[in-house]
Parts: structure tokens; C-alpha cells; sequence
């Protein structure tokens, strides 16, 4: 995967959570307790697409990945970058 299309996909990502706010807001529940778990699948796209380094393999992997994902002081190429080659450029 090229890193635009994965700042697309993590852009993407972005708004689904903001939608998903919206959503607890007047449901009072997000997508996922509802009929649109399958929006989650974007989110393992962005996973299975990055570095090695942020595998499924352990929680500390895991818990940098979804840091990262929620870092929205960092634009969604900066994180595309980040994901993508596995390290953190100053």
C-alpha cells in the first residue's frame, strides 16, 4: 500500500469517529453496538497494512498502534508515515 492511500484510509478512520460521537450523542451508543460493526474493518485494513512492529502479536504492540490512530495533533500522512515505517520522526 502507498502511504496517501493509507492517510486516506486513516482520514477515513477519522471521520468514522467522529461520527461515532455524533451517534452516542443522540443514540447513545456507537457503531459498534449496532448495524454497522463492519465500519470497524477499516481500522484492520490501517492495521494488517502497517509495520510489522504494530502486529497483533501483544498489547504493548497493540496499545502503540491505537496511540498512534488516536493522535489527531499528527496529520493523517504524519501517521501514515509513522504506521507505515515504524518509527517516530521528530
Amino acid at each position: 500500500m502507498e502511504k496517501r492511500d493509507m492517510a486516506l484510509l486513516i482520514e477515513v478512520e477519522d471521520e468514522l469517529h467522529n461520527m461515532d460521537q455524533v451517534l452516542e450523542q443522540l443514540a447513545g451508543h456507537g457503531h459498534a453496538s449496532g448495524e454497522f460493526t463492519r465500519l470497524d474493518n477499516v481500522f484492520d485494513v490501517i492495521q494488517n497494512n502497517s509495520h510489522a512492529c504494530f502486529s497483533k502479536e501483544s498489547e504493548e504492540s497493540m496499545q502503540a498502534f491505537f496511540d498512534i490512530m488516536q493522535d489527531r495533533d499528527r496529520t493523517p500522512e504524519q501517521r501514515a508515515d509513522i504506521l507505515m515505517n515504524g518509527t517516530v520522526r521528530m
